[in-house]
């Protein structure tokens, strides 16, 4: 069995879309809504899904903690073999349940990574196009995280062990910032010997909409971003990995100079924090083959001019609207 585990949180608006694809799965499968202490109708829309599907559905309600904590419950419920972690602003295919158990049967992974679709309100993206399935070890998996073929470390295109979850004890953290995801996949990949990813095979829907987590102003707690690629550089022993997570620290760093120079906290000890990052893992950065010129200029100046840099890009996202 399956268990899909989704965290909500103040969903009302999107969480009819996701389980309404949810719940017309075939395969053997359970769903667990985890309501993360949500203060609008998420509780009573996931009690009412929970009395039409009584066979399918469980739902849990507890206090707020995060998202970490919500799949972290659903983890210490689930009863299924493998465990997989959609979340409830997005949306899936009919057969995201059928297709990843065919592809686990078949290939027989300690992780399967499935291709997905990025929506937006106007457009429907595939990802990864071209791609051939991969099936890789450790290392190379690792660098996948990164790196083409590019799996990503999202939670809610794999199918993960349940059983290896809890022998190693793994958990969703609170410190990562908005990597929890990679965090996570890094840290299971680590018990991986084998992992399969079939990019071609698009069976989610990521539903990139304005104010989500990943894309809302600069706070600190997106600093702690940062933490979750210097420990993949303390645990991984391939270079090519740990040259990744060096350059996705000074990109991450780059990127929250142009939100702190964007936002009214005027957090000058943030900055400052954000353009060591960006000192620290330049010259990586400039020898890295994922980004252009133009990119690493850009580097440079958040680097020593974050003020001319946020000023310039600015003038270019005004010229180009």
């Amino acid at each position: 069995m399956v268990s899909i585990v989704v965290p909500v949180y103040n969903m009302e608006k999107f969480l009819p879309r996701c389980m309404d694809t949810l719940v017309s799965q075939s395969s053997d499968y359970e769903i667990i809504l985890v309501d993360d202490g949500s203060t609008d109708r998420s509780p009573e829309l996931c009690d009412d899904y929970r009395q039409r599907y009584p066979s399918l559905v469980r739902v849990i309600h507890k206090r707020n903690s995060g998202l970490s904590s919500a799949r972290n419950a659903g983890i210490e419920a689930a009863k299924g073999t493998y465990v997989i972690f959609p979340d409830p602003d997005d949306w899936v295919e009919p057969n995201y349940v059928s297709k990843m158990v065919e592809f686990q049967n078949y290939y027989q992974p300690d992780l399967l990574c499935v291709g997905y679709y990025v929506d937006t309100d106007g457009k429907c993206v595939p990802a990864n196009e071209g791609q051939k399935t991969h099936y890789m070890d450790r290392a190379a998996a690792q660098q996948a995280l990164f790196i083409p073929p590019k799996m990503g470390g999202f939670a809610w295109n794999k199918l993960y062990h349940l059983d290896m979850i809890r022998e190693h004890n793994l958990h969703f953290l609170d410190d990562a910032g908005i990597t929890e995801d990679l965090d996570f996949t890094f840290r299971y990949l680590l018990y991986c010997d084998t992992v399969c990813f079939v990019p071609g095979t698009r069976l989610y829907h990521y539903y990139q909409r304005s104010g989500a987590a990943t894309h809302s102003e600069f706070s600190r707690k997106k600093i702690e971003t940062i933490r979750t690629y210097e420990k993949i550089m303390e645990n991984s022993a391939d270079g090519k990995t740990v040259q990744a997570a060096k350059e996705e620290i000074c990109n991450t760093a780059i990127n929250l100079i142009w939100q702190c120079q964007n936002s009214n906290l005027q957090d000058k000890d943030a900055l400052k924090k954000l353009q060591r990052y960006v000192s620290d893992y330049l010259r990586d950065y400039l020898k890295s083959e994922q980004y252009g010129k133009k990119r690493k200029l850009q580097a440079i100046m958040a680097c020593y001019m974050p003020a001319v840099y946020a000023l310039l890009k600015k003038c270019v996202i005004k010229g180009g609207e």
